[in-house]
């Protein structure tokens, strides 16, 4: 199981979370999972720092709460259901 920091989340990544737990003016909110079990995948959009920490966005439209930079995310392993990353056109 590799781990990465929020500090170092990348656009394109694909990392583990759990079920929806709130919304923020609308928008599904959802945390960092340490388990397979239960969680889902989803690709990372854009991360931006806020003044109560950094937020990530993900593609499918949800984000998470201010998160501390070191916070660690589970990166998803080929093959649980992640879209392959695209590296450009060959």
């Amino acid at each position: 199981m590799t781990t990465v920091s929020t500090s170092r989340l990348a656009a394109g990544e694909s990392v583990l979370t759990g079920d929806v737990v709130g919304t923020d003016f609308g928008l599904p909110l959802v945390r960092p999972t340490r388990t397979g079990r239960g969680s889902r995948v989803r690709v990372v959009r854009a991360r931006c720092r806020t003044s109560g920490g950094v937020v990530v966005w993900f593609t499918d439209g949800t984000k998470t709460p201010p998160l501390h930079g070191r916070t660690s995310w589970v990166v998803a392993q080929p093959g649980t259901g992640a879209p392959a990353p695209s590296r450009g056109v060959a």
